[in-house]
């Protein structure tokens, strides 16, 4: 059975529960004819009411019919609730024939409730069927005759009925009034499943009309009255439009949870078009945050339901989304087939708004293919209509598919009056993510009309950015799909970087440079700041799970010994390793909720960011983009001077072919993440990467400026904290070669993800009352020079231990000590995962999961393989080992970029622990060590280890920084 067979079933399966209650009715002889035929009505009426076995409901009626054949008003009930069935049916013409037959009995019996219902029942039906006229007709006789017998839900039914239909027309101010009539009937008669559903409509009404307060007013009434009347199906409708009015306020995540609550009462109800509905919403979600994978399968789920019950507006819908989504993917003929589709559908209901947005999408697809006349059809037709419907989103679609005619027909001019419309359009309604895209294409417009505009192209491109990251911080905690959103808008950044740079803005560029950069983790490390903040409940309680799960993994099987011969109880390893990664990945959501709780979406200004970076400090910021049709890629990059008269400086460069590649072997951000071939550079001293990259990746001002820095003098060196991105964040920056010396050699150099991670002028994180110790954990001879100097320096202040578990004990209040040393292994993992080998024999490592529980130093040293490695995909948070140290207390990391070389490494970091217990800042303290390596190497004043040892970048240069506290000095040792 396919997937659309299931679908299909789900709604026209008879539940045995119900026919064996039939069958029970019928086959009990000691029951009376009078008091079986009301039994059967019963059950009858249940069954429709909830609809749910409808056919048992229709074989139940056609019993009963046969007891009360000769009692014209119950055989006229009967009629209506046969209609009522067919019409759920979907069985038009069936139902009709029952409805007239009903009528004819009441009038037979002069039954007036009864042919008021009738009425109604066949006004309803002429609706669907398109017959208005027919439809107003028999309602307004239904409803002239329940105003003569004063009956409040007749007419609550009869305005209903009216309300609905206008609405369905587009005629918003009818469908208003009608509701209201229809609410203040429906309070009249009581029943809260009657006041669910007038109160549904009234806030669709007001929905409709942009009135989103009334609308969510209304929708909360419905809700809670249909939950008092035990109503799946109104429930389910109730809370799809709580869905849609958390949409369009940008709440997505509010959004979403109405749009499952929706789901999940639509299957209660067993109604396929509450099904449809709430499927068509989580499928507009889903491409909202760009996930078209996800988002087409609900909108095919949505396609299925609307069929199976015959809901054409519902499928015009779903085909609409259908097309869209293969539109962005490409598949021409498939967005085509859809589309055309959904405007059928949309024509044959006569629904103005689908009608719009079908041709919307096919005016995109004339575009794609580079049929401009008929863009430009499709554009006017899907204007008339939307502005029939009242729809001014869809009026600013077709606004922005003229503008783009316009632009192909270099009419500058007329490009920007539609698309100036369609951004006030955009605004009017409300549409954040609408109004943001527009001001983007109007930046486009105004580059290409001179420069004398550039600064006002300039203003509207930057505050489309600026919307787009508030609206990736309305996605949550979700990290991947705020990576995927920032993705698939990167060209977004492209215009506003390239006009700041033509203009010379430096501020917009600094600015830009820092949007979409670690925005939560920043937030989160402000709040966390020093550790001494508690982790939410739901963090600590899955970093328990997950030490019982490493412990069960790692100590039953060990490298030769299975978990029968440790005398273990047998573990299943796989089982074990596959809920490890899924509690890593409920950490990393929960990680993200404490994130999104701290993350308030106000943007800081580049002032404002400037004033956190420490006097004295030089920074750089760093862009890569792929170029867009050309064969290099644009890197980007902001110096931001010490001075604070001095604006930040934007430099645009074009990488070739080569330095692509080098960067990416250097970084080792290719498929597979190997190091080998940026080895190979690395190893070779005088290989021409070092120079052509220094000279792309620093501007021409930066590049001067440190060219004229003595490295022999007296003074201090420059500090240069480096900002990078994406696959940026793997570059040995301090083998770059400037005016033949090393970027080292001219400046103290420290990296961050972001400036956000830099403290407020009035945060103090440096741990001033951390005592005067030092912590270490030492495996392996290569960690011998590191032990002895530390024994050295900080003598009776050393606390050395030797097993992981007394370890990880100690640094759950890692803040005793102000040094904490870790000379172990490291892997390649990325995010949580990423992780130290603490032993291998049993295997025991501490993650970066793991830290989110520590407390630890304001000093922290992971000396080790990948330790400083953060992932290069665009748009994600750099949380790994060296970013999650950060919220939990330290403030200075030293880590590697790679796999460095263990006696170098050793040597370097034993000179480092000198400097550092001399209170030297650790920029500075990490350089002068450096440095001595290289010059004892080239030398030759190194014992002769040759093979282990050696000055090229390869040995050294893998050793970074990350610090909050740029130049400065942290604590006394």
């Amino acid at each position: 059975m396919t997937e659309k067979d299931f679908a299909d079933r789900s709604f026209t399966t008879e539940d045995p529960k119900d026919v064996a209650r039939l069958e029970c009715i019928l086959n009990d002889a000691s029951m009376p004819p009078a008091e079986r035929g009301r039994e059967l009505l019963t059950l009858a009426v249940d069954l429709t009411r909830h609809n749910r076995s409808l056919e048992t409901a229709s074989d139940a009626l056609t019993a009963c019919a046969f007891i009360v054949r000769n009692i014209p008003e119950v055989q006229s009930s009967l009629h209506l609730l046969r209609g009522e069935i067919a019409s759920k049916q979907n069985r038009i013409r069936a139902a009709r024939k029952s409805a007239k037959r009903a009528l004819t009995l009441a009038k037979i019996s002069k039954d007036a409730k009864g042919q008021i219902k009738a009425y109604l029942q066949l006004s309803e039906l002429a609706f669907r069927e398109g017959h208005e006229e027919s439809g107003r007709r028999r309602i307004g006789k239904g409803l002239d005759l329940a105003a003569k017998i004063k009956d409040p839900y007749l007419q609550y039914y009869g305005h209903q009925l009216l309300g609905k239909q206008a609405f369905d027309r587009g005629n918003w101010q009818e469908s208003k009034d009608h509701s209201e009539q229809a609410v203040e009937s429906a309070t009249a008669v009581g029943d809260p499943e009657v006041l669910a559903n007038a109160f549904y409509l009234r806030g669709m009404a007001a929905y409709a009309e942009d009135d989103l307060e009334i609308a969510q007013r209304y929708a909360e009434e419905a809700r809670e009255s249909a939950a008092a009347a035990q109503n799946p199906w109104t429930q389910a409708e109730a809370y799809k439009l709580l869905g849609d009015l958390a949409f369009w306020r940008g709440n997505l995540d509010e959004s979403r949870e109405n749009a499952e609550q929706s789901l999940k009462h639509a299957i209660a109800s067993r109604d396929s078009r509450a099904r449809a509905h709430a499927y068509q919403l989580m499928g507009d979600l889903a491409r909202q945050r760009r996930d078209l994978q996800l988002a087409n399968k609900y909108a095919q789920q949505a396609l299925w339901c609307s069929e199976a019950c015959g809901d054409n507006e519902a499928q015009a819908s779903a085909h609409e989304l259908l097309g869209d989504l293969a539109r962005r993917r490409g598949e021409t003929q498939v967005a085509q087939q859809h589309a055309m589709r959904s405007l059928a559908l949309a024509e044959g209901s006569g629904d103005k708004q689908r009608q719009a947005n079908a041709n919307r999408v096919l005016g995109d697809l004339a575009y794609l293919q580079r049929d401009f006349k008929k863009m430009m059809q499709h554009a006017r037709r899907a204007y008339s209509q939307a502005q029939a419907a009242g729809d001014r989103v869809g009026q600013a679609n077709a606004e922005t598919l003229m503008a783009r005619s316009a632009i192909e027909d270099d009419d500058w001019a007329k490009a920007r009056i539609h698309v100036e419309q369609a951004i006030v359009l955009k605004l009017a309604a409300g549409d954040a993510e609408g109004t943001a895209s527009a001001q983007m294409m109007l930046g486009h417009v105004l580059a290409n009309e001179g420069p004398q505009v550039w600064p006002e192209a300039l203003k509207n491109a930057l505050e489309a950015v600026r919307v787009r990251e508030r609206l990736r911080a309305e996605l949550g905690s979700a990290a991947a799909e705020r990576a995927r959103y920032l993705a698939a808008t990167w060209e977004w950044d492209r215009l506003p970087l390239q006009l700041a740079s033509d203009i010379g803005d430096g501020w917009a560029g600094f600015e830009l440079m820092e949007l979409g950069r670690s925005e939560a983790l920043a937030a989160l490390l402000h709040r966390y700041a020093g550790g001494e903040q508690e982790l939410p409940d739901g963090v600590k309680y899955l970093l328990a799970e997950l030490e019982i799960q490493q412990a069960m993994a790692e100590t039953a099987l060990g490298p030769h010994m299975s978990g029968r011969e440790a005398g273990l109880p047998h573990v299943d390893r796989p089982s074990v390793e596959a809920q490890i990664a899924q509690l890593h990945a409920k950490l990393a959501a929960l990680a993200g909720n404490a994130f999104q709780q701290v993350f308030t979406g106000v943007q800081t200004t580049p002032q404002e960011l400037r004033k956190r970076i420490p006097p004295g400090v030089h920074v750089l910021l760093l862009r890569l983009l792929p170029a867009n049709g050309l064969g290099a890629r644009l890197l980007y990059s902001v110096w931001v001077p010490p001075d604070a008269n001095q604006p930040p400086i934007i430099r645009q460069r074009f990488l070739s072919d080569e330095e692509d590649r080098w960067l990416t072997e250097l970084t080792a951000s290719g498929p597979g993440g190997r190091h080998t071939a940026g080895r190979r550079l690395l190893r070779d001293a005088m290989h021409p990467w070092r120079r052509d990259l220094a000279m792309k990746l620093l501007p021409d001002e930066l590049y001067a400026l440190l060219s004229d820095v003595d490295p022999e003098s007296d003074t201090p060196a420059p500090t240069l904290l480096i900002a990078p991105s994406g696959e940026l964040w793997g570059v040995p920056f301090a083998a770059l070669d400037v005016a033949g010396r090393y970027l080292l050699d001219r400046a103290a150099l420290t990296l961050l993800p972001s400036l956000r991670l830099l403290p407020e002028a009035s945060t103090t994180p440096y741990g001033a009352h951390h005592p005067d110790r030092a912590l270490a954990y030492m495996a392996g001879v290569a960690a011998q020079p590191e032990r002895e100097q530390l024994l050295y320096d900080f003598a009776d202040r050393l606390e050395e231990v030797l097993d992981p578990e007394e370890l990880v004990e100690k640094l759950r209040s890692g803040d005793r000590y102000k040094l904490a040393v870790l000379a172990v292994h490291g892997d390649d993992k990325l995010g949580l995962e990423q992780g130290l080998l603490l032993r291998a024999r049993p295997r025991r490592r501490l993650s970066a999961a793991q830290l989110l529980g520590l407390r630890l130093p304001v000093h922290l040293v992971l000396g080790s393989c990948w330790s400083g490695r953060l992932s290069p995909n665009p748009g994600e948070e750099p949380i790994g080992l060296p970013t999650v140290a950060l919220t939990r207390g330290a403030v200075t990391l030293t880590t590697a970029l790679y796999p460095v070389p263990d006696k170098a490494t050793g040597r370097i970091l034993a000179a480092y622990y000198q400097q550092l217990s001399t209170n030297i800042p650790a920029p500075h303290a990490l350089r002068n060590s450096q440095r001595r390596y290289v010059a004892d190497t080239s030398r030759g004043a190194l014992p002769d280890e040759r093979a282990e040892l050696g000055s090229a970048p390869w040995y050294w240069a893998g050793l970074t920084l990350l610090t909050t506290a740029p130049g400065q000095q942290i604590g006394n040792f």
